[in-house]
C-alpha cells in the first residue's frame, strides 16, 4: 500500500502553471462566488451605539468649583451611585455649576432609571 505524500504549496503551484485553464477557472470561480456573496455581507462602517444616560446638573450662583464639588457633588454621588442599573458615574465641576453623567445598563428601563434619580438627589 503506498501512501502519497499531502499537497503541497509547490505541488500545487506546479500544477497551475501546467494546466492554465484551470487556473483560470478558479480564478472566475471565486470572483463569481465573491460577487454573489456582497448582497449577503454585513458590515456597518459607523455603527449605531446608544448608552442610556442621565445627566444631573446643578447650579450655584458664585461658588467655585472646589466649593461646589466638595458641597453638591461629593453629597449626591454615592446616592447616585446605589442606583440599580448605573454602570459608571462622571462629574464635572465649574464655576457655578456641577454635573454628574450616570450611564446605565443596555436596554434598562429609563422610565424607572429617571425616577430613582430624582428620588435621590431629593
Amino acid at each position: 500500500m503506498r501512501r502519497e505524500a499531502p499537497v503541497s504549496a509547490s505541488r500545487l503551484i506546479s500544477y497551475f502553471t501546467r494546466h492554465r485553464t484551470a487556473a483560470n477557472l478558479l480564478l472566475l470561480m471565486l470572483v463569481v462566488f465573491g460577487a454573489i456573496s456582497i448582497p449577503n455581507l454585513r458590515a456597518q462602517f459607523l455603527p449605531q451605539v446608544v448608552v442610556p444616560s442621565i445627566t444631573v446638573g446643578t447650579t450655584w450662583e458664585g461658588a467655585s468649583a472646589e466649593d461646589i464639588d466638595q458641597g453638591v457633588v461629593e453629597i449626591i454621588n454615592p446616592a447616585l451611585l446605589t442606583i440599580d442599573g448605573v454602570e459608571k458615574s462622571f462629574s464635572l465641576s465649574v464655576e457655578g455649576r456641577s454635573y454628574v453623567w450616570l450611564e446605565f445598563e443596555p436596554d434598562w428601563d429609563m422610565g424607572r432609571a429617571a425616577e430613582d434619580v430624582l428620588s435621590a438627589v431629593n
